[in-house]
């Protein structure tokens, strides 16, 4: 068997970035010839350390590409990857070989799939997000903040203004998103969704052009310490990027109106604003390692309260491993992880009066029985590299029978 993986970066760069780069070493560690095909350097060394054969074209991605004109090209045909994945792909035979896709619009384009459908692979997409349907990857509104449910690519979309930039990028993406359609449908296809909530969304669009599709944990490195003493806390955590979809002045608007204390670990373009209006919100900024678990061993609980649907946060199973309780949204992908009442709290989404009415039922509750039926009910192994591959491998050997 044959596994040649694709995706944007070669180094660990997101949570998409992360699933690519440790199944390619997992599988290699179990014999599996594996090849990884990438844009965007460096290449992350453990790669290379574990017997992977790495191709890095060292392109920007578009958006750092001072080029603009040669970014907009990019987008849409990155001619230079299909041209060497095409090379690539002479050496593997369709019987033996599956092409897997994490992350491509980045810096290699749809131009690869014209590649496989030439040569007949089969194509497996992992849907880390929604960009195999949606223009703007998320379903989500960014010009008025609220998920959209409008089909994708009709003409209400298509003349929705609901890009993160401004509408010539939206048109932009559904050009690209023409293109992309065109080249992905030639193909042999198969989906592997994170989500049962992923799924949900991006399966009737798809249907038609699935081959089969297959619902797969995330690989996560999870506490194997000690769970947190939850009871002698007094603080709540949010951890994410700080942008607008992550709903991060929900949850800061929470601690205020409540008088309670709130932590936010995190970095992004709203860092400065948001702890200007919150002097009483402790923002740490970007951290890791010993500081970071430092800083979740005096939480009392996680708020998650994303706008959007997300795809698996790996923050949920994170907190879990730990013993934290979760407060989440109920149109995210992370409610899928939490038992209302029983396990965390369900709010509606966007819904800062139901936030604060779930913080303040958690308030009220036992906290040490939900602490303790989260670690009686949490199967970690379910979540390990090892359980990943092993999974992945029988989708492999599935497709190819």
């Amino acid at each position: 068997m044959n596994i040649v993986i694709v995706n944007d970066s070669a180094s660990i760069t997101g949570g998409a970035e992360k699933v690519a780069i440790f199944s390619a070493i997992g599988l290699a560690n179990r014999g599996v010839h594996v090849t990884f095909f990438s844009a965007i350097s460096p290449i992350d060394r453990s790669l290379q350390e574990a017997g992977v054969d790495v191709i890095c074209l060292n392109q920007k991605d578009i958006l750092n590409e001072p080029n603009r004109l040669k970014a907009v090209k990019q987008g849409w045909w990155n001619i230079k990857a299909e041209k060497e994945f095409d090379k690539l792909l002479q050496n593997y035979s369709p019987r033996d070989t599956i092409i897997h896709f994490h992350s491509w619009t980045k810096a290699l384009s749809s131009s690869l799939f014209s590649v496989t459908a030439k040569y007949h692979f089969s194509v497996v997409i992992t849907s880390h997000e929604y960009f195999t349907v949606c223009p703007n990857g998320g379903f989500f509104n960014y010009k008025k903040a609220y998920i959209c449910e409008l089909k994708p690519m009709s003409l209400h979309c298509a003349l929705c203004n609901c890009d993160v930039r401004n509408y010539p990028q939206k048109v932009w993406r559904i050009i690209r998103q023409i293109i992309q359609n065109k080249a992905i449908r030639k193909n042999k296809l198969y989906a592997i969704f994170i989500s049962q909530l992923t799924r949900d969304v991006l399966f009737p669009y798809l249907r038609s052009t699935l081959k089969n599709s297959y619902v797969l944990n995330n690989p996560i490195d999870l506490n194997l310490k000690d769970p947190v003493s939850i009871k002698s806390n007094d603080r709540y955590l949010f951890i994410a990027r700080l942008s607008q979809e992550k709903g991060v002045e929900l949850f800061c608007q929470a601690m205020m109106d409540l008088g309670l204390k709130g932590c936010v670990l995190g970095d992004g373009y709203l860092l400065q604003t948001l702890k200007a209006k919150y002097p009483m919100v402790h923002f740490t900024g970007w951290v890791t390692g010993e500081e970071k678990e430092n800083l979740i061993r005096k939480g009392k609980a996680l708020v998650f309260p994303s706008l959007w649907y997300e795809g698996a946060p790996l923050t949920i199973l994170e907190m879990k491993s730990y013993g934290i309780p979760c407060i989440v949204p109920d149109k995210c992908a992370a409610s899928e992880q939490v038992i209302d009442g029983e396990t965390g709290f369900i709010f509606r989404t966007g819904d800062l009066s139901s936030l604060k009415d779930c913080i303040m039922k958690y308030e009220r509750s036992d906290i040490n029985r939900i602490q303790k039926n989260i670690l009686l009910s949490f199967k970690k192994d379910d979540y390990s590299l090892d359980t990943h591959v092993t999974n992945l491998l029988r989708i492999y050997v599935n497709i190819l029978s």
